[in-house]
């Protein structure tokens, strides 16, 4: 068991980072113009990620960190960021398998891009920390048994 389970957060938000690099240069030459089929194949595979490893990730801050904080610490606006990228995975999602996809997955793609990236940043500098502060060790203990059991 982890003595500082948001630190597996922060890991994973560096590989969401990494495909967010991705998706944005597969919005960017879809952008440019030429052969759209490689940079649409990157941004599937991209958003592929988002919306299983992401996703997942998101889903377990809500369930093993958030109800420990929520009463001291904006959760909800954390939460809220999680429905609107669910929401742009979607967008992003129909446009890539909707007729000219090289046109209409660029802007749904960069919002994503935007929007991820600012809220892993505001999880990494500011969420992150406060919760440390606010949880003690023996509250970080609590999360990490409930990341690790599954538990609601």
């Amino acid at each position: 068991m982890s003595a500082d389970p948001l630190r597996q957060f922060e890991r994973e938000h560096a590989e969401a980072l990494e495909v967010l690099e991705v998706l944005e240069r597969a919005a960017t030459a879809l952008e440019e113009g030429g052969d759209p089929a490689p940079h649409l194949a990157e941004a599937r595979v991209a958003l592929e990620f988002i919306q299983s490893a992401v996703r997942r990730h998101n889903e377990a801050e809500e369930r093993a960190l958030f109800p420990f904080i929520e009463d001291a610490l904006p959760a909800a606006l954390f939460v809220e960021e999680h429905v609107r990228l669910r929401a742009l995975e979607e967008t992003l999602d129909a446009a890539l398998a909707g007729t000219d996809p090289a046109h209409h997955a660029v802007e749904p793609a960069l919002e994503l891009v935007a929007l991820l990236r600012e809220h892993i940043e505001r999880e990494n500098n500011v969420l992150f920390p406060a919760a440390r502060t606010l949880l003690g060790t023996d509250g970080l203990m609590m999360v990490a048994r409930r990341l690790e059991s599954g538990q609601a």
